[in-house]
């Protein structure tokens, strides 16, 4: 059967219709899942029901509504300020320091929340404080949305989580994998930023270094900091699961921000509760509504087609496909948010990287390193969106300020993809 003309793929054409018709994502992969569904006969319509709570009815996807509360958390309760304040310290005498500072704190707080947008929420301030000390608004911006995308890689991510459950991975194992990425990222972001401050003569921030201020902002971080050794310990040391590492978060930061922090009020709560409410609902019918469209693609053979296209197109050559599947990721990654990509792309991709005999956690830590630069990239970039907003400067002019920071990220992708061992070293040490 022709590919142009399966089911799969009419209901993929479909869906990007409704997205260029300005349809919510959502109501997108619904409309075209379902439209689909009934004209091809695919199935009862009962059917529907049961593959959209199916898609949902997961222990493991608990942990997802359970980090975006301690994203929202921590956004409130002062870690983010502290994990700043430390950072600073330690960099803040490089060329670029503070801009650094962001990218550091914002691994660490993707480490904590595994969301991009907790990390967003937590670090727009830093925006105004570049700019004040001296650095280009756009730059300033750019830096912000670029050193909140770690929480798409760096455990605990509900990307990895979402990729896990869709692919039938292990999760610490994927956990694990994302560690390496996500370290790479770090160093190769900062050294941009240094090579750029240092040629563009970048003021240096009047920030105390010296060993009792170290000392005293290691203190007042120390709590946060301990976040992740207490998930990520917990996962490996087989007290806990992932999705219990996630109730275990949401506990442990309450704790430490009601007896130590004290930031959050009792009256702030039920706003927290509802706007983490809100985003997982956002997340979860995402998820019932793509279940439809990935339902289709799996019966209907849409998956091996691609699988022969793409092993044809190539040679059957494991480089040459990988680049072909890093090329649909990112150009995927620029009209979708990660969620919608993951559960879309993996059942599509995952016959092909099978057939390739690559490792399927490798694949996860190549797929969200691919995926984490969607938050930044133009049109959608929902990070640079809300960082521009924070900046109060055009989309377009940050979009031009990103692009060193995506060309940065795209090598940092290359590295994953063909050099296995940067993601698998820690899972062979930890796993």
């Amino acid at each position: 059967m022709d590919i142009l003309a399966s089911a799969g793929v009419i209901a993929l054409l479909l869906f990007f219709g409704f997205l260029l018709l300005n349809f919510p994502i959502s109501i997108s992969l619904g409309l075209g899942g379902v439209i689909v569904f009934i004209y091809f006969q695919i199935g009862p319509l009962t059917t529907l029901p049961m593959i959209f709570s199916g898609a949902i009815d997961s222990f493991t996807l608990l942990a997802i509504p359970l980090f975006i509360i301690a994203g929202n958390m921590i956004a409130q309760a002062g870690i983010a300020t502290r994990l700043v304040h430390l950072a600073q310290v330690i960099f803040g005498g490089l060329p670029g320091g503070l801009a650094i500072t962001v990218v550091v704190a914002g691994a660490f707080l993707g480490a904590l929340s595994g969301s991009n947008v907790a990390a967003i929420a937590a670090l727009g301030f830093m925006i105004g404080a570049m700019h004040k000390t001296g650095y280009p608004l756009p730059f300033a911006c750019a830096t912000v949305a670029a050193g909140c995308t770690f929480g798409v890689v760096i455990p605990p991510s509900i990307n990895l989580i979402l990729y896990g459950v869709i692919a039938n991975a292990s999760i610490p194992a994927l956990f694990a994998a994302g560690i390496g990425p996500g370290l790479l990222l770090a160093i190769v972001l900062s050294t941009y930023i240094y090579i750029v401050a240092r040629r563009n003569n970048f003021p240096i921030a009047d920030v105390e270094r010296s060993w009792p201020e170290f000392w005293k902002a290691l203190r007042s971080a120390f709590w946060g900091l301990m976040a992740p050794v207490i998930i990520l310990g917990g996962i490996y040391g087989g007290i806990f699961t992932a999705t219990e590492a996630a109730a275990v978060a949401v506990v442990y930061i309450f704790l430490v921000d009601r007896f130590i922090y004290r930031e959050i009020a009792w009256r702030d709560y039920p706003y927290l509760m509802l706007n983490s409410g809100i985003t997982t609902g956002v997340v979860m019918l995402i998820l019932a509504m793509a279940s439809i469209l990935s339902y289709i693609l799996m019966i209907d053979g849409t998956s091996m087609q691609v699988r022969d296209w793409l092993l044809t197109a190539s040679g059957e050559s494991t480089g040459l496909t990988l680049l072909y599947i890093n090329l649909i990721l990112f150009v995927a990654g620029a009209f979708l948010d990660p969620v919608s990509a993951i559960y879309l792309l993996v059942p599509l991709l995952l016959p092909t990287v099978r057939a390739l005999e690559v490792d399927v956690v490798h694949f996860g830590a190549i797929m969200t390193t691919n995926l984490s630069m969607a938050h930044i990239t133009p049109p959608i970039g929902l990070a640079l969106y809300l960082a521009s907003q924070i900046a109060g400067i055009p989309f377009t002019k940050a979009a031009r300020a990103v692009l060193p920071f995506v060309a940065c990220e795209i090598v940092v992708l290359m590295l994953v993809t063909y050099v296995p061992f940067i993601s698998l070293f820690f899972v062979r040490l930890l796993t």
